[in-house]
């Protein structure tokens, strides 16, 4: 289909190659990287240049290899040198889909545009600050006058912010060419006429300013009307830094946790989850850029964000390896949605029949929600305390125990179950980006503390699920043997690679729960199958030594899931690496360990003053020492303060099981008065006063009883608190050692505080 003669670009006639001569040149590597054809298509078509029937002829091949290759034939067959040049327009609008094109498309091809389109690139800067409210007024004008599209339309409502929204709708104008740049200045004229004589005049004042510079201030001058001509945002600056000071990088990767970031510089996470969920994609430049633009929105601080990104621990938004695989997983389902092969799976059907899920012949259909089953499996390991899964457990079921947890985001969760249930391309693919943050705030790479939003000075706290079981640990010279021995090769010759690597995997994982029954003589599994090795693996972990009061839920889980779950089967290398990863994870586990045994929960800090609490950290891990248990943690302040410390400690010991310790007993005594003040302190030790409230820890036989009478008689309100300690630091970082003895818990400043 060529282009209309009056919107496209006209090329210089001293260009030295075509631009359909630099994609004929390009073709083999274009083939290559145009692995998910359908976001420049819908972009190609947006544009106008092509027809339905085009659309509907590269959407029906059957790989993608052959789609891009029909997409490229009706660029060199019927499309004129303009239109292959608005083409090429539309391939670098869509470059954060196919990060192998870099190269290519950074070479900018010199296209002479007309004075309009040359008047909006010059204001593009602008005009994306400034629009604001109007965007959308603008946006349905242009609408009305058949300038953009329905789809270009809703691509610019679903940009979660006005400034987003004004990028999109500048970019589709300069794409569609002159005619379309004239309308938008008309409709924006119409729209918001004070606004557009502004941005008019300010355009003129530049250009006097211009011709007054000094040569030396020339060079300064093009850097910053090529920023604007490329599209730059006006937070291009500030977000270049945060993501250099991050090491994010432009591509798919996804390894930090944006939602986390957000609320580490000071955002609500309401906020901060609503902005990351309205079609921002998966991977972490979209996800920062979308952070970023909401912050500058909300504060027009670049400094203020600079400083506080330049506190975030970065370990604190990092994803671990296992976090990082499984978004790579979810990936590999939302590439089968955007390629439409799974047409047939999008009903609700898939999510309660889970018998068509292990069907042998099930393809692309079930391979999606094959892909959303285990993921959803391997989330109960990190937030359920004992998972009780079999292996015909469906979704639902697994939902159901997921809304257990008070470590996954409820809303998130019921989100997730509407969309699956509602079905559809666009509720899947909603479905992946919601399922994309609960594995995010699940898998994270730090291992200390986590923090909420503070609530009056006061900040939950959370760790990564730790389960206390009697379990011992197995000698590492004994891991050590497995691991070293060389697995023997089936006599059932292994079709492919990837199947050799997954009996490979299930080989290890049985042995070394082998080893863990003390078994005399280790099995090596020569003349098994992968279904015989899975098969023993099962029934090893139906054995007592595996309950849940025996060794980790969580690991059992995982276990359960790499006999479920055959990567080579469904051909999905990232699962492949998953079940490696879980073998990696046994491994570690299995070693000898105080932390088998027993967990500091830290429940809440309470910082007193105007002191941020900005991180707290493991300084130094658990060691059983002295007849007790101790284990040191850092706390960093933004200025020096006083907290209080709220914790407990989880314990198995062999003559009593599991349990918890709470004591020494602390209570929050609060609307005191002048004779309430001098009673109270006389049953207790203060840990803390602050205005009316007063935290006072046991002391003796009856002194709960007798701290209630007196309450009673001064009229004051008692809330008990568990067990507290008050630290007072001399500097912005101290550490405390806590140590559990005897049935009761201490504390003592190991750097840079007091405590009480």
């Amino acid at each position: 289909m060529a282009s209309h003669p009056q919107m496209c670009p006209d090329l210089g006639s001293g260009h030295k190659q075509s631009v359909k001569a630099q994609l004929l040149a390009s073709q083999q590597l274009l083939v290559v990287s145009l692995y998910n054809v359908a976001p420049l298509l819908d972009c190609v078509l947006a544009a106008g240049l092509l027809s339905q029937d085009n659309y509907h002829e590269v959407k029906a091949e059957k790989t993608p290899q052959k789609s891009a290759r029909k997409l490229l034939e009706i660029v060199q067959g019927q499309m004129d040198e303009c239109g292959a040049a608005r083409f090429l327009e539309c391939l670098r609008e869509c470059k954060q889909h196919y990060p192998r094109l870099r190269t290519l498309l950074s070479a900018e091809t010199e296209i002479q545009r007309g004075p309009t389109e040359r008047k909006l690139q010059a204001q593009f800067s602008c005009l994306c600050s400034r629009l604001g409210l109007s965007v959308l007024p603008v946006s349905l004008a242009l609408f009305s006058s058949s300038t953009i599209t329905q789809f270009d339309l809703e691509r610019i409502q679903a940009a979660p912010t006005p400034t987003q929204q004004s990028h999109v709708l500048l970019n589709i104008c300069l794409t569609k060419g002159e005619l379309a740049c004239k309308s938008f200045y008309t409709a924006l004229y119409e729209a918001d006429p004070l606004l557009a004589e502004d941005i008019n005049s300010s355009s003129l004042l530049k250009k006097l300013s211009w011709n007054s510079d000094e040569l030396s201030n020339v060079g300064m001058a093009v850097e910053e009307t090529q920023d604007i001509a490329a599209g730059h945002l006006p937070y291009s600056g500030v977000l270049q830094k945060v993501r250099a000071h991050l090491g994010v990088v432009v591509g798919d990767e996804a390894r930090l946790n944006m939602c986390e970031l957000g609320v580490s510089v000071g955002l609500p996470r309401r906020t901060v989850k609503e902005c990351l969920l309205e079609g921002v994609s998966l991977e972490d430049a979209a996800q920062l850029e979308a952070l970023v633009a909401l912050f500058m929105e909300k504060t027009q601080d670049a400094d203020r964000l600079l400083s506080r990104v330049a506190e975030v621990e970065i370990k604190s938004v990092q994803l671990s390896e296992r976090g990082c695989l499984s978004l790579r997983l979810l990936q590999a389902a939302d590439s089968l949605l955007r390629s439409g092969s799974c047409s047939k799976c999008l009903s609700q059907d898939y999510l309660h029949d889970q018998g068509n899920l292990h069907s042998a012949h099930c393809g692309d259909d079930c391979t999606l929600w094959i892909i959303f089953r285990f993921l959803v499996w391997d989330c109960l390991a990190e937030a359920v305390e004992e998972p009780k899964l079999k292996s015909s457990s469906g979704l639902p079921v697994m939902l159901q125990q997921l809304h257990s947890s008070a470590r996954v985001d409820v809303e998130l969760l019921q989100e997730l179950e509407q969309c699956w249930s509602d079905g559809g391309t666009e509720n899947l693919l909603q479905s992946v980006r919601v399922l994309a943050q609960i594995l995010k705030d699940l898998h994270s790479l730090h291992t200390g503390v986590h923090l909420s939003s503070p609530v009056e000075g006061s900040y939950s706290c959370w760790t990564r699920l730790h389960r206390v079981t009697s379990f011992q640990g197995v000698s590492v010279r004994a891991i050590r043997r497995v691991l070293n021995s060389v697995v023997a090769a089936s006599t059932q010759q292994d079709v492919t690679p990837r199947a050799r690597q997954y009996r490979e995997v299930c080989v290890y994982v049985a042995r070394l729960l082998d080893t863990v029954q003390a078994e005399r003589s280790v099995r090596d599994f020569a003349n098994s199958s992968i279904a015989q090795i899975t098969q023993h693996i099962r029934l090893v972990l139906s054995r007592p030594a595996f309950d849940s009061q025996a060794f980790d839920a969580g690991v059992w889980n995982r276990l359960m899931s790499l006999t479920e779950f055959n990567p080579a089967q469904l051909d999905l290398g990232p699962l492949l690496q998953l079940h490696q990863e879980t073998l990696s994870e046994l491994k570690c586990y299995l070693q000898p360990d105080e932390c088998h045994s027993f967990h500091f929960v830290m429940e809440s800090i309470q910082v007193l003053g105007l002191a941020r609490l900005i991180s707290v950290n493991i300084s130094r891990g658990v060691v059983a020492i002295d007849d007790g248990v101790e284990e040191v943690f850092y706390f960093k302040l933004s200025e020096p303060g006083s907290f209080l410390v709220r914790l407990h400690c989880r314990v198995h010991e062999k003559s009593k099981g599991r349990f918890e310790v709470r004591k020494p007993r602390c209570v929050r005594i609060s609307r005191l008065n002048e004779d309430g003040l001098q009673a109270m302190p006389n049953l207790g030790e203060v840990l803390v006063q602050d205005d009316d409230k007063m935290w006072v820890r046991e002391s003796g036989s009856g002194w709960w009883e007798e701290m209630q009478c007196v309450a009673l008689r001064y009229s004051v309100q008692l809330q008990e608190e568990g067990c507290c300690f008050a630290i007072t630091t001399s500097d912005t970082e101290c550490e405390v050692k806590f140590m559990y003895r005897r049935r009761r818990l201490w504390a003592t400043p190991h750097r840079g505080c007091e405590v009480i």
